[in-house]
């Protein structure tokens, strides 16, 4: 795990706007995310390896779909930035009467325009990938009782980067700030950060990470339970009544908080989309969801 200190976003978002020192601006900002986005992968490997120690289903989530996105987005600024410097210096070298009548090359305008929707495309989908994926891995976890606390909040990539050219990129340290917050907290509370889980993992698949068994009441009660937690996936799919009776039976006594983690994590993981939809719906419908809950979860099916 890369712990990324707050000083250091604090000096980078200071930089940015020094013009001698933009490029280490630059360097912190990159960093950042690259820095997000390993802590990210890591923690899907290693909550893959607690769940298939306890014979859990895992969400449908990619380990290194992110590292793409980065990439492209690195590429998307460096060529906009070039464009941008090349553009500013015939600029100066003609006088300012003389502006009126420059001739600019069409394709100037086409690729810039390119790599700025890439830009777009590869940072909203970079987002999406560090905060719904761990939000939807945070979700499954809370219903497997391995954390309470709901840190990592869910956002959208493309209003994160609709505000980032509405406040002149002000908004980019400032989500950057948040995310790095809220996922450390998150990774220090389901054991990610520190190796030690509420649960027994299989040690050495992962270098110096050490596991803390706990032999007590409550985990054995869940291990003898484990039979009845059977993933929806395994059932047949096509019978929606069963399904959806079973949810209805598992969510009867629960809090909301704790209802709509359970719901969360069962109806993401069924594989046919339509039968998933339709399960939603009758939730919404007999209002054991709310619109706003209904609208966050159909996003993952």
């Amino acid at each position: 795990m890369i712990i990324v200190r707050p000083f250091l976003l604090l000096l980078g978002f200071i930089f940015q706007y020094i013009p001698f020192l933009q490029f280490l601006g630059v360097i912190i900002l990159f960093f950042t995310y690259y820095a997000l986005i390993r802590n990210r992968n890591t923690h899907i490997k290693i909550m893959k390896q607690v769940y298939e120690a306890n014979n859990w289903q895992f969400p449908d989530i990619k380990e290194e779909v992110a590292n793409f996105w980065f990439i492209m987005y690195i590429i998307s600024i460096v060529v906009i930035s070039l464009f941008y410097s090349l553009l500013a210096r015939e600029l100066i070298n003609i006088p300012f009467e003389e502006w009126q009548t420059i001739s600019i090359p069409n394709w100037y305008f086409y690729v810039f325009f390119g790599f700025f929707v890439l830009s777009w495309v590869s940072y909203a989908t970079m987002i999406n990938r560090i905060v719904k994926d761990q939000w939807q891995l945070q979700e499954s976890e809370i219903s497997h009782n391995l954390v309470k606390n709901r840190f990592i909040k869910l956002r959208n990539g493309n209003t994160a980067m609709l505000l980032r050219i509405i406040t002149l990129d002000i908004y980019e340290w400032l989500l950057l700030f948040f995310l790095i917050r809220e996922t450390t907290m998150h990774y220090i509370e389901d054991g990610t950060a520190s190796g030690k889980y509420p649960i027994p993992v299989p040690s050495g698949n992962f270098g110096k990470i050490e596991t803390e068994p706990i032999q007590s009441d409550k985990l054995k009660e869940k291990e003898l339970d484990q039979p009845k937690m059977k993933p929806f996936k395994e059932k047949k799919e096509e019978n929606l009544n069963e399904i959806y009776n079973d949810l209805i039976k598992k969510i009867q006594g629960m809090d909301d908080k704790e209802k709509y983690s359970t719901i969360f994590a069962e109806v993401t993981i069924i594989k046919n989309k339509e039968i998933a939809k339709q399960i939603l719906n009758k939730l919404l419908t007999e209002e054991y969801i709310t619109q706003e809950e209904y609208n966050k979860l159909i996003e993952f099916i």
